[in-house]
Order: C-alpha cells, then structure tokens, then sequence
C-alpha cells in the first residue's frame, strides 16, 4: 500500500487542534497536513475523515491510496471540510485529474 497527499487552508486553530492529536502518517507541515507512506495496510479512510472532522470551509486537498495487492487507486477529495472518494483505473493514472 502506498498513500500519499496534502490538504491545505488550515488556519491557525486547526493546526493547535491536529497538534495535539496524532493522525499517523499525517504530519503536520508549517500548516500544511502532509502524508507520504509505503507499507502495510492501514485504515486511511478513517484517518482521512477523522482529520476532515477538525477542518473547515476552507480547506482542501487529496489523498490517494495506491493498493498493489487489489490493484485500485483511491483518491480522497477533502473540500469545504468533506471527503468524497473515488476509485481510480491503476492503468490510467491520468484519469484523477478529468473534470465531470
């Protein structure tokens, strides 16, 4: 499994709220949540919503979650402090990026 992403427009309230919790692997980056990992499975959607929780309006970013054994590409979609998810075709990477 790899993850990897970033959610920004955190203000200053939420970052004192994410530092005082511990959302592995995210880490917090001079207000900026990043996540790089490689490893065995974890529960990433729990750990994106969990986050998504403490957000605001003002916020956005992604998470994608590369799952080699079912070969499936995730990507989270923070926005407005929601998460929406939507598979990815592995084969065609490019396709994260379409507008619908």
């Amino acid at each position: 499994m790899r993850v990897f992403g970033e959610i920004r427009g955190l203000d200053q309230q939420q970052v004192e709220l994410l530092k005082k919790n511990e959302f592995p692997p995210f880490e917090l980056e001079g207000g900026i949540i990043k996540v790089e990992y490689e490893g065995p499975y974890i529960d990433i959607e729990q750990a994106v919503e969990d986050i998504a929780r403490i957000l605001n309006e003002n916020c956005q970013g992604y998470v994608d979650c590369i799952d080699h054994e079912n070969w499936e590409v995730l990507r989270y979609t923070i926005h407005q402090g929601l998460v929406s998810c939507k598979k990815i075709n592995p084969d065609n990477p490019l396709e994260a990026y379409k507008w619908q």
